[in-house]
């Protein structure tokens, strides 16, 4: 299996987004960020240029205001009410508005009553209208100078709107000392062309300004980000490396784990053939012999006349000798018998099992619980060898530490695995004390397992029985 081959698999994505991922992270940036800065810098720049007029006007109000009502003030200081109404002073009011100096600043020139008429106007045909006091005018008679770019669309601006399309529109209120009652207000009307070139130019400046910060933002971000997608790159290119070499060495192991595995296959097919020529060879060679020994010593003592106490019998030297001769014939046979498993190739997992079980029940006349399932499918020569074996030699364990307890087989199939389990309730042991102790019946166990790339667990205390559980694959190469 492929590092690749363990990765989830990835959701399908639209041309769109696959095409944008596809952009470097800075240059995302760069389309993402520049937008944003660019609204950004369209708000403040508003706002900053909204400011500026607003600070214009309010400046040069500020400034007509005192000056107008300073010009006021010492014209009505000695002045009733009813005067300003009179022809002498809509004379002096003239004087100042239209003929004099300031007429080239105020264009425009009102003075309100009270109840909202027009009690001087610089622009004759207007004195004498009335109209509703609200708005600025209002505000101005509350006490307030009320200020503002106008773009001349009251009522009483029906004469302004002919001539221009704005005016700076100031209302001042007048008193007759400086803490006295309001008795009429000053409006004025400023021509906008000073001031509107003043503003354009702070306008254009603070956008200067306001674009320039914003680039220099952007330039600062983007190469911030572009160091760290640089970084970002080379770390992946470096685990994109890193990656492919870890899958290569993870498919050499595969291989490698591959090739072990057919090895130790062949190596337990190897070895049981081994063991037949063996048995054979012990059963055709030295049993042979032995028993000719064996039958020829039986013709020489009947001839010879050898015996103690009758002509039958044989001296205790002599039967002492033909029993040891048996003995080692029989014992000859059963390591003969014992080195071989005839036949085993035409038999499947499952009658493997079984026979072991019933060599095994055989050989000690104890009762086996076995509960061996069904395993269809064909098995490789390797593990059915590798089972009787592990079966046999851990049931001959049990019957010699654990004679009072008979043993219980299970086997079944589990996760691609044929799944081997014999427990007893005997003695037990320690496993690690058995370990350092060199015995060898748990070390083939193990090996024998770990040829054939399974898993074996041995679990056993002191009074708590034994449980031996292996796992051997179904499947593993052998060699022809």
């Amino acid at each position: 299996m492929k590092i690749s081959d363990s990765l989830p698999a990835q959701l399908p994505q639209s041309p769109r987004r696959r095409a944008f991922e596809r952009v470097s992270l800075s240059r995302q940036f760069l389309m993402v960020g520049a937008g944003l800065l660019l609204l950004g810098m369209a708000v403040v720049g508003s706002w900053l240029g909204m400011e500026i007029e607003r600070s214009a006007v309010n400046r040069a109000a500020a400034v007509s205001a005192i000056y107008v009502e300073s010009i006021l003030a010492a014209q009505l200081r000695d002045t009733s009410g009813d005067a300003m109404t009179t022809v002498a002073m809509h004379e002096a009011l003239d004087r100042i508005f239209v003929s004099g100096p300031l007429h080239r600043k105020v264009v425009r020139f009102k003075l309100w009553d009270r109840d909202g008429s027009v009690l001087y106007s610089s622009d004759h045909s207007q004195s004498g209208s009335r109209f509703s006091v609200d708005g600025p005018l209002a505000a101005a008679f509350a006490g307030t100078v009320q200020a503002r770019r106008s773009d001349l669309d009251a009522q009483d601006n029906l004469t302004e709107r002919e001539q221009w399309r704005h005016l700076i529109e100031v209302y001042v209120p007048v008193r007759r000392d400086p803490q006295g009652e309001v008795v009429a207000v000053a409006e004025f009307y400023h021509a906008t062309d000073n001031i509107d070139r003043e503003i354009r130019s702070a306008q254009q400046r603070s956008w200067v300004l306001v674009v320039v910060a914003t680039g220099a933002i952007l330039l600062l971000l983007f190469g911030t980000v572009r160091r760290v997608d640089d970084t970002l790159l080379r770390q992946r290119d470096d685990l994109r490396s890193q990656l492919h070499q870890l899958g290569v060495a993870f498919e050499e192991n595969e291989r490698m784990r591959e090739r072990l595995g057919e090895a130790g296959a062949a190596t337990t097919a190897l070895n049981e053939r081994f063991l037949h020529r063996v048995a054979a060879d012990l059963h055709d060679g030295p049993a042979q012999t032995l028993a000719f020994a064996l039958m020829r010593f039986d013709e020489l003592v009947g001839a010879c006349g050898c015996c103690a106490n009758s002509g039958n019998e044989a001296s205790p030297d002599l039967q002492a000798i033909r029993g040891a001769l048996r003995t080692s014939l029989d014992d000859l046979r059963d390591i003969a018998a014992g080195l071989g498993i005839p036949g085993i190739a035409a038999l499947s997992l499952v009658e493997t099992a079984r026979r072991a079980v019933r060599d095994f029940e055989r050989q000690s006349g104890l009762k086996v619980e076995a509960d061996i399932g069904e395993i269809p499918g064909e098995v490789a020569l390797a593990t059915k060898i590798t089972t009787y074996r592990l079966l046999q030699e851990s049931l001959s364990n049990s019957y010699r530490h654990a004679p009072g307890s008979p043993p219980r087989v299970r086997m079944w199939r589990a996760d691609g695995q044929v799944r081997l389990e014999v427990v007893d309730s005997g003695a037990g042991f320690d496993p690690q004390v058995a370990a350092r102790s060199g015995r060898l019946g748990l070390a083939f166990m193990q090996e024998r397992v770990r040829l054939l790339g399974g898993t074996c667990e041995i679990e056993s205390a002191p009074g708590c029985g034994t449980r031996v559980l292996i796992g051997l694959p179904l499947t593993c190469a052998e060699m022809p």
